[in-house]
């Protein structure tokens, strides 16, 4: 565990990525996690690499940063794009911007134009997020295999698992109290 942090903490010190943070305050719980993932320490870093440049690169740009709320999630660099754009212009660039990024193998581009949302909508996403992941845990899933990623009241699942753990994660989440829809996203062991 001691090890999987310290190969987080100097990938992050390598690449240079800005912002951080969440690896050095969350590193025993990535390590944890981790532990329990069905991909390699150095794709679980790599896909966290890709998350953290992206949004980095996308918050660089100060149109963007203004009219966009975009979150990145990458499984496998598989990269899940999800939030709002104010223009098509806009959601364009982000797009570019994601194309460009070392290891993105393919981008699901699920971001709206629209305002970027208010907090409140986000905050609500975030409960959402934390209710399917305890359903999750009540149908007897690992919750660190599938990633919840909720947006608008949509949730989307991502991850390596088999197609029965995948068709009862998806059942778990439809059940869920305001989640307008479920997207799977999964990959297939």
């Amino acid at each position: 565990m001691r090890r999987l942090a310290t190969i987080l903490l100097l990938a992050t010190a390598t690449f240079g990525v800005g912002g951080c943070a969440p690896l050095v305050v969350g590193g025993t719980a990535t390590a944890t996690s981790v532990a329990d993932d069905k991909r390699s320490v150095g794709t679980v870093v790599d896909d966290t690499l890709i998350k953290l440049r992206a949004e980095a690169a996308i918050s660089a740009h100060r149109a963007l940063k203004d009219n966009t709320h975009i979150d990145a999630t990458s499984i496998n660099g598989v990269v899940l794009l999800t939030g709002e754009a104010r223009t098509r212009g806009d959601l364009d660039r982000v797009l570019t911007i994601v194309r460009t990024l070392g290891g993105v193998r393919k981008i699901i581009n699920q971001i709206r134009v629209a305002p970027p949302s208010p907090f409140a909508a986000r905050l609500d996403d975030s409960w959402i997020t934390l209710r399917v992941k305890a359903a999750l845990v009540g149908q007897g899933l690992n919750a660190n295999r599938i990633k919840v990623v909720t947006a608008g009241r949509v949730v989307y699942l991502m991850g390596l698992v088999n197609p029965a753990a995948a068709a009862a994660a998806a059942q778990a989440a439809s059940h869920v109290p305001n989640v307008r829809s479920v997207v799977e996203l999964f990959q297939y062991t």
